[in-house]
């Protein structure tokens, strides 16, 4: 996936073409989180700090071409990292994971893990862990383009101080979509009710973590380059928040199995009107880019000078990376109830805002939507917002990082409020 852009493209197509077994989204589910008490459980609240990673070389294609293919493994091999220290076995081993509220499944490269497929990353010695118990004759298999697979044990894991049971699937063979990138050492799933990819079925890490937690709920903070942001479990930190600002909450949709909520409209900074209509998206902190129709995508491009997209590379949307200055000819309108802001020029991309029933608008501000410069063309950079073929679209971190989220597994919907962005607003 490191290779010349003819391969990337290869890869993409390869990508694309495996989306319907990855994703796995059944007509009619019925959400089972088994959220039971128990007298010998401590519930307790922690706080995670999500370093980032700044060494790892940014790819925009291959962010893309991972988003497009599944919405499971974009985290693994983009420009950006969120990355949780996690403890795995007795005594603790600490790896260095994806909190992805993507998947459901937590794996981990391990001692089973082929040595050509581990590189010299950290990996799981189940060997060393006395609770490690294999599960006979269970396997698992996820897919993200190609796959990985391998056997299934339950073990201790811990969140920083909260230790629990669970079933760890331990890698044994993946695809090298996945393994390009030497300093991520498993995933830990945390989506709303997907059912674990293992046969037979085992029970879901985030229905085991609940009974553990003092509120049945998670958070995220991601920060824009920065190492500041956090994952907050079983508690809201108003800190993270700002002053004024309180949590809009959003149902999530009927029988979802990922984070999915409906949104009703966008916005485009210098643009009069709103895009409106009735959508529904993902929150999924394993994907880095903002994906949307292309009704929405040409809708924000277009007030971008020199926006194209570039074949090349399966269509990935570009610009120069030297915007014209001034280019926001009018002042951004606003319907009744929504708001706007004006328009900066200066050079920046616009700001995007999706707007809610419930009134909140998050603006997501230019500079974030600026992804990372073409590996091919110095002079053109990504954007964070990227075409997507599907009804739904993808909430990634280029949305996420923009707001305060709460995943509210106990009442079934998400969160979002403002919070400090660090650009005086």
């Amino acid at each position: 996936m490191s290779g010349p852009l003819f391969n990337l493209l290869v890869s993409y197509l390869l990508l694309c073409s495996s989306f319907a077994t990855a994703i796995r989204i059944p007509h009619t589910i019925t959400n089972k989180h088994g959220i039971h008490s128990h007298q010998n459980i401590v519930k307790r609240s922690v706080t995670l700090d999500l370093p980032r990673n700044p060494d790892y070389a940014p790819n925009g294609p291959v962010a893309y071409a991972l988003g497009k293919g599944d919405v499971n493994a974009d985290t693994v091999t983009n420009d950006r990292e969120y990355l949780s220290r996690v403890g795995f076995g007795t005594p603790l081993q600490w790896l260095n994971v994806d909190l992805d509220t993507g998947s459901s499944d937590v794996w981990v490269y391990s001692n089973d893990t082929l040595p050509e497929v581990a590189g010299n990353r950290t990996v799981f010695r189940i060997q060393d862990s006395s609770t490690a118990q294999k599960v006979a004759n269970t396997t698992w298999i996820i897919t993200y383009g190609n796959r990985a697979w391998g056997n299934v044990y339950n073990d201790t894991l811990s969140l920083a101080t909260i230790p629990f049971s669970a079933p760890l699937e331990s890698c044994i063979s993946a695809s090298p979509s996945l393994t390009a990138d030497p300093f991520i050492d498993g995933i830990f799933g945390l989506a709303y009710g997907l059912p674990s990819q293992t046969t037979p079925l085992q029970p879901t890490v985030l229905s085991l973590l609940l009974p553990h937690l003092a509120a049945p709920l998670f958070t995220t903070d991601l920060r824009h380059h920065s190492s500041a942001g956090a994952y907050t479990f079983g508690y809201i930190d108003p800190a993270r928040c700002k002053a004024d600002s309180q949590i809009h909450y959003t149902p999530l949709v009927q029988g979802a199995q990922f984070w999915e909520f409906a949104y009703t409209g966008i916005h485009v900074e210098g643009q009069a009107d709103w895009y409106l209509a009735n959508f529904t998206a993902i929150a999924d902190t394993g994907t880095t880019l903002l994906l949307l129709n292309r009704d929405m995508t040409e809708l924000y491009y277009s007030s971008v000078p020199g926006a194209k997209q570039n074949w090349t590379v399966g269509g990935i949307w570009t610009f120069p990376c030297q915007l014209e200055e001034d280019h926001h000819p009018e002042e951004s309108g606003s319907q009744e109830g929504w708001g706007g802001g004006e328009g900066r020029g200066g050079g920046e991309l616009p700001d995007f805002e999706v707007g809610f029933e419930n009134g909140f608008v998050a603006r997501v501000p230019g500079r974030f939507m600026n992804y990372t410069v073409m590996p091919d063309d110095a002079g053109r950079c990504m954007g964070g917002l990227q075409e997507w073929d599907y009804e739904f679209g993808i909430f990634g971190d280029v949305f996420l990082k923009a707001v305060y989220a709460v995943f509210d597994v106990g009442g079934g919907r998400i969160g979002f409020a403002e919070k400090d962005l660090g650009d005086g607003e």
